[in-house]
């Protein structure tokens, strides 16, 4: 059994249960896109003095860098039949921005107690010079910190699986939907081929980001239809 068989028993086939998957998929991308957007806060906040490591600053450009894609996505979801080459490239970037954070999770989470000002070395050097109520007051505070934080990472890592899985199922019905109208189709040319000759024209560094871009768009389209046989 193939990754794409396995994958396709647990695509779900409305947003929730009962709304369909394009209102789904506008949600997961706008919902998307303001998270992304508190990249730009977290670089910011450097002038607050707030300290970043590299790869807090790597997470926050990267998640910059996201936007453009979902946006483009969302702008012409209802663009057919261009809007199976964006929501193609959205999706991989979806797709990869998705396991990217759950490494990022775990990192953050171990930055965080790491960076704690209460550590098993200092609860030892204050039991000298607090009784043993405040002591275990302390030690309960810690454990409310660490079930908090590992129940919110748990249910914030499912919801983003599950909007994975949306944006996964809307995109093979709509590659499915758009080989089907092209197939029968009478037109000589796709709007593919359109596409790439206006842009193919087009000069300058404005010309080369929509031709890498674009190029980006098909591969991820030609990927995608490949993975969903």
């Amino acid at each position: 059994m193939t990754i794409a068989s396995s994958l396709n028993q647990i695509l779900p086939q409305r947003f929730l249960g009962f709304i369909p998957l394009f209102i789904g998929v506008e949600v997961v991308l706008g919902i998307t896109i303001l998270n992304k957007a508190g990249g730009v806060y977290g670089i910011l906040s450097i002038i607050t003095g707030h300290p970043l490591n590299f790869w807090q600053w790597f997470y926050n450009i990267l998640a910059i860098m996201t936007i453009p894609f979902y946006i483009s996505a969302l702008i012409h979801l209802k663009d057919k039949p261009r809007n199976a080459r964006k929501l193609s490239l959205a999706t991989v970037v979806y797709v990869i921005d998705t396991f990217v954070g759950f490494f990022y999770t775990i990192y953050f989470i171990y930055f965080w107690f790491s960076s704690e000002d209460v550590s098993e070395e200092d609860l030892g050097k204050r039991a000298s010079s607090t009784n043993s109520q405040d002591l275990s007051a302390q030690s309960a505070s810690l454990a409310r910190e660490l079930y908090v934080t590992a129940s919110t990472t748990i249910v914030v890592s499912a919801v983003r699986f599950y909007f994975t899985l949306v944006i996964l199922s809307f995109t093979k019905a709509l590659l499915k939907q758009d080989a089907s109208e092209q197939k029968y189709n009478e037109r000589t040319r796709s709007p593919d081929e359109e596409d790439e000759e206006v842009i193919s024209a087009t000069t300058g560094i404005v010309g080369e980001w929509k031709k890498f871009v674009f190029d980006l768009e098909i591969k991820s389209k030609d990927f995608l239809v490949n993975f969903f046989k």
